[in-house]
């Protein structure tokens, strides 16, 4: 009986104190009122069990916006606006760098670039820029081409045996040992087991994040840190770290840090270097700079090898094709092309010819036509299927809504890069969508796939460049198939990522020995 009182008591204070909440906070609430809103339930919110498996997360989105192109979904007692229109998204994140995690993602990353308030994220922000001038990125291009050439001769068995491999794996690998190499500037050796082992931990915690988000109980903290001792997930945890905070460790045991920098990078400007410069001169602590180390070597290896895998995969299942009449963009009606992975591998021949080597005028100023397969593939499985922004003040839009400040908005690249106001057949992969006359046609900054406004992707250039290098000595050296006819929405899934259900199976044949006729 006692305890029963203990509960009610719990039950009318806390019900009680969101009461006043709300009373405090009534115009908020009434802006809230203008936009329709996915129905609620109290404590858990709009979250239902079935849209805690994952895998129905794309589809769970999808069913939100048939009828609306805002709405308010409620994580628990969190409202968020997701919002999938360019003009409402264009309106928000141009004027908003703030964004709020609530936290949820702490015990993973940390505090770094990608999850820090404004504030602090300016600190940042300023703080990692040289790192990713022109300058530095013609720097890294050496780097590039010396490990994704080690890379390419890895492949070598697979085309000799005709196997049939997940790419994605192997592509993972080479990503975390050049994001190591170029802007962390270190030289490290590790074992293939240490490899694999942090690429586990990187996507074990997107994982994570979103199931907790998805999971309105293990919202608060006390009970999150037991999930994940009972879960054995601290462990995972410390794997992730452990890296990160040796890096720290051994740099500032030695700040010119000479082991552990590339001899091909000006290291004064490299990531880590840049890091223990600030620990000199600022309040930034140990932990800060392990925080902004883990984030910004989870943000360079994961989303870049899924790219990297999604293009490789489509330009395999999309072979030698001659398209005529099927494209808006173009002058006359009569303009026939050759499209997808023939044309990639011409356009590196005629480029280098029989070379190996991609210099940095070669990616920056060449591969046209490779660079809109990897803009097209972002656009259609975009690494940042959603972003969170935070309202700072009130916004108007368009048809003189009223956002509220200090609302989380929640930006659905997936839906918004599917917009026929903006692509004609937005379903389809088509690297026309970013010709230069496609791209004219559209409004200008509507290319979401690396964000938008003051809080976009600080690596945007690296990404681009690298996955360039990577993918065209892949195609230089060899023709892509798969047993894959289609990638159909069903095959795919969401945790903070899009990812593939069915994995990037891929079979490489040496051009030398097999090169396909020209259309």
């Amino acid at each position: 009986m006692t305890f029963l009182v203990v509960v009610l008591s719990f039950v009318m204070v806390f019900l009680s104190a969101i009461l006043l909440y709300k009373k405090k906070h009534q115009r908020y609430y009434d802006l809230l009122k203008q936009f329709p809103s996915y129905r609620a339930y109290p404590i858990i919110g709009s979250i239902k069990p079935s849209h805690c498996v994952l895998n129905n997360l794309l589809k769970t989105f999808e069913e939100l916006f048939k009828s609306h192109d805002r709405i308010i979904y409620w994580f628990g007692p969190k409202p968020i606006l997701l919002l999938k229109n360019f003009d409402d998204i264009s309106t928000i994140a141009n004027q908003n760098s703030d964004r709020n995690l609530f936290g949820f993602a702490y015990q993973w990353l940390g505090n770094g670039i990608l999850t820090h308030r404004h504030a602090e994220w300016k600190k940042s922000r300023k703080l990692l820029t040289p790192a990713f001038t022109s300058g530095m990125l013609e720097k890294y291009c050496h780097e590039f081409n010396k490990k994704f050439s080690t890379f390419v001769d890895k492949l070598k068995p697979f085309a000799v045996s005709g196997e049939e491999i997940n790419i994605q794996e192997y592509v993972a690998d080479s990503k975390m040992e050049t994001t190591l190499e170029s802007i962390m500037g270190i030289s490290m050796e590790m074992s293939e087991k240490e490899v694999k082992g942090l690429g586990d931990a990187v996507y074990q915690s997107l994982y994570d994040i979103l199931k907790r988000v998805m999971s309105p109980w293990l919202h608060p903290h006390i009970i999150y840190s037991i999930y994940l001792k009972l879960s054995g997930k601290t462990k995972i945890i410390k794997e992730l770290n452990r890296l990160p905070t040796k890096i720290v460790k051994e740099n500032l045991k030695n700040t010119n840090a000479r082991k552990y920098q590339s001899e091909n990078v000006d290291s004064s400007k490299c990531i880590v270097n840049l890091m223990i410069k600030a620990r000199q001169d600022s309040s930034f602590t140990d932990t800060r700079l392990k925080d902004e180390l883990l984030e910004m070597f989870g943000a360079g290896t994961d989303t870049t090898s899924q790219n990297v895998s999604f293009t490789l995969l489509m330009l395999a299942i999309h072979q030698d094709i001659q398209v005529c009449n099927s494209y808006r963009f173009h002058n006359t009606k009569n303009d026939c092309y050759i499209i997808l992975q023939q044309k990639v591998y011409e356009e590196i021949t005629q480029l280098v010819g029989e070379h190996e080597e991609f210099t940095s005028d070669h990616l920056f100023n060449h591969l046209k036509y490779l660079e809109q397969c990897i803009r097209e593939t972002l656009r259609m499985f975009n690494p940042a299927a959603s972003i969170l922004r935070q309202t700072q003040k009130e916004h108007v839009l368009k048809d003189n809504t009223i956002v509220p400040a200090d609302l989380s908005i929640g930006i659905v690249f997936h839906l918004a890069h599917r917009d026929t106001a903006l692509y004609e057949n937005p379903h389809k992969w088509n690297p026309e969508n970013f010709s230069t006359q496609a791209i004219a046609s559209r409004p200008k900054g509507s290319d979401l796939n690396f964000s938008i406004g003051p809080r976009s992707c600080i690596g945007t250039k690296y990404a681009i460049l690298s996955n360039k290098s990577q993918i065209a000595q892949i195609i230089h050296n060899y023709h892509l198939s798969t047993s894959i006819k289609e990638l159909k929405p069903e095959y795919l899934k969401m945790d903070i990522s899009i990812r593939s259900k069915v994995g990037f199976p891929i079979r490489f044949t040496h051009r030398k020995k097999t090169r396909p006729e020209n259309i």
